[in-house]
């Protein structure tokens, strides 16, 4: 059996003869703080305008400083707070003819690119290499980031690990485990090089503070789809994945549009290639599609169904194990909270549909707190813990009430022990949580749905919680 799939070369190996040390590359447009540009010998030069930067050269930027680059082939290069990019390779003659070529290096930190000629015909010379991952592009405005395990982390929840986000066009983030596809507001996410890529569920806040180019060119008016991506298809042989003897594990989950804010809360888990998504949403498109379920009644007239026989449908796609749907006729609105409200957590007590991996694997043992400020109505930590078979799940998360209960839900970031083998370390797993406030004005209850992705694997369910005392 055949398939279709996308492939994006990779650019490797050292910098020939044709890039040498030395040759520009580009030049400093205005440089803020403290940035130098230090030669592939060690020599360090101040940036500021004008200055040329060729290639070998690395851009050092201080905690507050930043630099901005013009490149010869008209691409526009921000390079933020305290971060470490190098000009590995560059050529650019003039003309889109295949020997046009740039390699970045990013080891700590992060930039933002408006792409220019370079990876706008022949998309496979453009690449960003970090040491556990590499990232390429389709003609974008994107922002790519690593922050390694030891060294300054951006904070607002940010993990070390290796992140991408696509404000135009698409990119890709390609480790050792397999490749993620990201599309406009997207971030491609990767902990490890032994780790499969993820689509994080929302974008982590350290993005918000990335400073854009000035001046910046806009994107060239959008191709038909084929042009634009430059797509190459090649046959792959889906029993054994493998592309020219190189093993392509195709990451990215099916899309689901968001729902409308105003249905039942699902947890489910959705099939692409061998892994599974988990996933959760507020008023998503469902079929159960002839699927066995089992309905309960519990307080706030709150009730509960799983469907099971993985033959249900999320917005279109079939699910591959149980999927979980609760809701209530007392939901809370945001308006109708009790002023007198202050702080509250929110406990698991074992009531509610439960939660099951994407193989259908029940949770035998799961905890979920979830902390509340009612003053500046926020979700301050949703705390997950979940053992299903030879797998534990640990995950957090935060936000806004206005994100819990609405489409968009709150972000998940945690890790699955058993999810990648005997890695004693886990692998990353990211997701989404929704929710709604139940039972009244003093929002005695809680319902809840969530998913979990890692490494190909997943994890979904749904819960009622109780206001603790």
């Amino acid at each position: 059996m055949k398939q279709s799939i996308i492939l994006v070369g990779l650019v490797v190996g050292a910098v020939g003869t044709n890039y040498a040390f030395g040759q520009s590359a580009g030049v400093v447009q205005f440089a803020a703080g403290d940035v130098k540009v230090v030669s592939a010998g060690g020599s360090e030069r101040v940036a500021r305008k004008g200055v040329p930067v060729s290639v070998g050269d690395t851009l050092l930027t201080a905690p507050g400083a930043l630099a901005q680059l013009k490149m010869g082939d008209g691409a526009i290069v921000v390079v933020q707070p305290e971060s470490r990019l190098t000009v590995a390779e560059f050529h650019y003659a003039g003309a889109e003819d295949g020997t046009e070529k740039v390699r970045y290096r990013l080891d700590h930190g992060g930039f933002r690119a408006v792409t220019g000629a370079i990876g706008r015909t022949n998309k496979q010379n453009y690449l960003i290499e970090t040491p556990i991952a590499h990232m390429g592009v389709r003609g974008t405005d994107h922002e790519s980031y690593y922050f390694p395990v030891t060294g300054p982390v951006a904070g607002d929840g940010a993990k070390p690990g290796a992140y991408n986000k696509v404000n135009t066009g698409r990119t890709y983030i390609r480790s050792g485990a397999g490749e993620v596809e990201i599309d406009p507001n997207q971030v491609g996410f990767v902990a490890s090089a032994g780790e499969v890529p993820v689509i994080l569920p929302g974008v982590p806040g350290f993005f918000n503070r990335s400073i854009a180019p000035r001046s910046a060119r806009p994107a060239a008016t959008t191709a038909p789809a084929a042009a634009r991506l430059g797509e190459v298809e090649q046959n792959v042989d889906s029993a054994g994945g493998q592309l020219n003897n190189v093993r392509m594990i195709r990451t990215r989950g099916p899309r689901v549009t968001p729902g409308d804010g105003n249905g039942p809360l699902v947890g489910f888990t959705l099939a692409a290639g061998d892994a599974t998504f988990g996933g959760s949403g507020n008023g998503v498109a469902r079929e159960q599609n002839g699927a066995a379920e089992n309905p309960v009644n519990g307080p706030w007239n709150v009730s509960w169904n799983t469907w099971q026989g993985n033959v249900a449908t999320i917005d279109g796609n079939a699910t591959t194990s149980p999927t979980h749907l609760i809701d209530s006729t007392m939901k809370t609105a945001l308006a109708d909270l009790s002023s007198t409200l202050k702080m509250a957590t929110y406990s698991y007590d074992g009531v509610g549909p439960g939660a099951h991996t994407g193989a259908g694997v029940p949770v035998t043992s799961m905890s979920l707190n979830v902390g509340v400020n009612f003053t500046n109505q926020t979700i301050t930590n949703y705390a997950l813990n979940a053992t299903a078979g030879s797998t534990n799940w640990t995950a957090n998360g935060g936000g806004s009430f206005t994100q819990f209960t609405g489409p968009a839900g709150i972000s998940l970031n945690g890790t699955c022990m058993g999810c990648a083998g005997n890695n004693p370390n886990g692998s990353a797993a990211s997701g989404s949580a929704h929710g709604a406030f139940v039972g009244g004005s003093m929002a005695p209850g809680m319902i809840t749905s969530f998913g979990l992705s890692s490494v190909g694997q997943s994890l979904s369910g749904a819960a009622l919680l109780n206001k603790q005392p």
